[in-house]
């Protein structure tokens, strides 16, 4: 009776994982799937696109580190190439396993002026992703994504965003937890001597809770 359940369950486990990685590649953003699997990042990056930049970090608590890079395409002028962003679980010698992948969340390189840029980075397993735009105004989205345990898929759970002033050091900021509804919204003063910001007036409200996943995010253009 025990065999009989722990083959179920593999048989279970294995069905999840394709599923997994049937609907990765479909939801794929550059113009061609990409392998369920493959030896390096390199295999998983669309003809004519390059990695922009990229980051190591744990996803799923297996002790191995996973990838997440920003890939930006080939084509075009210097200033207005798409990016996308794809992630991988690795596995214990088998190279590595497409979690995900996302076309619609990064705005084109170099449309974001002066300021341009994304930061990726893995914090206590969790995938943050930041886009820089503007120049003296400048904007700042932040977008955090979690492994779901139940659909081993990456789920967005957070959302910051931040717009200020430079020169004059003011700014306001946004930040959502999708999981419970918090909202949090702030204004602030950069304090240069002590080189801090200094909150001057915070609000706390309720907004709807989302179950946007990595492939469904869309991002401020």
């Amino acid at each position: 009776m025990k065999l009989a359940t722990s083959i179920q369950f593999c048989a279970l486990l294995l069905a999840v994982v394709l599923h997994n990685s049937s609907q990765a590649q479909q939801n794929a953003p550059f113009g061609k799937k990409m392998p369920a699997t493959a030896p390096a990042l390199r295999d998983f990056v669309p003809p004519g696109w390059a990695v922009e930049n990229q980051v190591s970090g744990d996803l799923n608590g297996d002790g191995l580190a996973d990838i997440a890079a920003v890939v930006v395409e080939g084509k075009g002028s210097a200033d207005d190439r798409q990016r996308g962003l794809i992630v991988l679980l690795a596995s214990a010698g088998k190279g590595y396993s497409l979690l995900g992948s996302n076309g619609k969340l990064l705005q084109c390189q170099g449309c974001g002026g002066v300021k341009d840029g994304v930061n990726v980075a893995v914090k206590n397993g969790v995938l943050v992703v930041s886009q820089y735009s503007g120049s003296r105004e400048y904007s700042v989205y932040t977008w955090r994504f979690r492994l779901d345990a139940a659909s081993q898929r990456l789920q967005m759970i957070g959302i910051d965003e931040e717009d200020a002033d430079g020169m004059v050091g003011k700014g306001s900021t946004v930040s959502t937890n999708l999981l419970t509804g918090q909202q949090i919204s702030e204004s602030y003063q950069y304090d240069e001597k002590r080189d801090r910001k200094v909150i001057l007036s915070s609000k706390k409200s309720k907004v709807a809770k989302s179950m946007t996943l990595l492939e469904d995010a869309v991002g401020s253009q």
